[in-house]
């Protein structure tokens, strides 16, 4: 039993950082569809909020935490650029596996395999790097 709690601390970090992009999924899904179905907004601007209140939402209980970091706006702005590179590397991924002609879901699976261990390290390494005295 000592092992796993001590497994549990060590990916702690990585631990909170996923569960909370789940939630921030459910969050942006949510409010897609309570736009879409409810309010008659187009899926475009909806997704425009529903990303909005998503990473608005992860970079709080990121910056809270996973990173214990007082969030200021100078984080949210670098924050903002991974998430930017983070949607850049979904069409990049995407986009090169359609052109391959393979099943939409390979180029999913590489989206999901790569995105969020790829912005957790961004994250971890820019956005909150703690500097040293």
């Amino acid at each position: 039993m000592t092992s796993l709690k001590q497994l549990l601390l060590r990916y702690r970090d990585v631990l909170v950082f996923g569960v909370i992009g789940v939630v921030n999924t459910l969050l942006h899904s949510g409010m897609v569809v309570l736009l879409v179905e409810r309010a008659h907004v187009s899926p475009v601007p909806a997704n425009v909020a529903g990303f909005a209140l998503a990473n608005t939402a992860s970079f709080y209980a990121n910056s809270y935490l996973t990173f214990r970091r007082q969030p200021t706006l100078a984080l949210y702005w670098k924050f903002l650029l991974v998430s930017m590179g983070s949607l850049a590397l979904t069409v990049l991924l995407s986009g090169f596996a359609e052109m391959m002609h393979w099943h939409y879901l390979i180029g999913l699976a590489m989206v999901l395999l790569c995105g969020p261990v790829l912005t957790y390290l961004l994250h971890k390494s820019f956005t909150f790097r703690k500097h040293q005295p």
